[in-house]
C-alpha cells in the first residue's frame, strides 16, 4: 500500500510556470524601463555642391628700386604713396605669397626703408630683399 500511495502521489505532480512567466515579465519591464537610451553625438559635415573649385592664383610682386631713386612694380613706375593702393589690387586678385625688392647700389636707404614700410603697412606677406643691381 505505501507503494501504491506514493505511486498514485507522483501521477498527480504538475509544474505550473505561470508565476515564473510573470517573474520574467516584470524583470524585463524593470530594465526596459531603467535601461537609459543615449543617442550617439554626429558630426554635421557641411557639402559643397558645387562642382567647380574657385582657386585663387597666387602672385609674388617684385618691386625694384633703380640709381635715381625709382621705385618699380613688376617693371612698371610707382610711386612711393602708390604702393599701398597696388598691393590691395593684387591682393583682391590673388593671393601673395611673398614679395621680393630689389635695390641698385646707388640707391638711397631711406627709398628701401619707405618701400619696405609701405608693404608692411598693407599686407603680412614675407619679404625677400633680393640680389643688389648694379650697372
Amino acid at each position: 500500500m505505501i507503494k501504491t500511495a506514493k505511486a498514485h502521489l507522483q501521477e498527480n505532480l504538475s509544474v505550473d510556470m505561470n508565476p515564473m512567466l510573470d517573474i520574467v515579465f516584470i524583470l524585463l519591464i524593470f530594465f526596459i524601463v531603467t535601461a537609459s537610451f543615449n543617442k550617439e553625438a554626429v558630426l554635421d559635415i557641411e557639402r559643397n555642391n558645387s562642382p567647380t573649385l574657385s582657386v585663387t592664383p597666387k602672385v609674388t610682386p617684385q618691386f625694384t628700386i633703380d640709381a635715381n631713386n625709382k621705385v618699380y612694380l613688376n617693371n612698371r613706375q610707382v610711386e612711393i604713396d602708390a604702393i599701398n593702393v597696388n598691393i590691395a589690387k593684387l591682393a583682391a586678385n590673388a593671393d601673395i605669397t611673398a614679395i621680393s625688392v630689389r635695390a641698385h647700389e646707388n640707391s638711397q636707404h631711406n627709398t628701401l626703408v619707405a618701400v619696405l614700410n609701405a608693404i608692411k603697412e598693407q599686407t603680412s606677406a614675407p619679404v625677400a630683399l633680393g640680389d643688389v643691381l648694379s650697372n
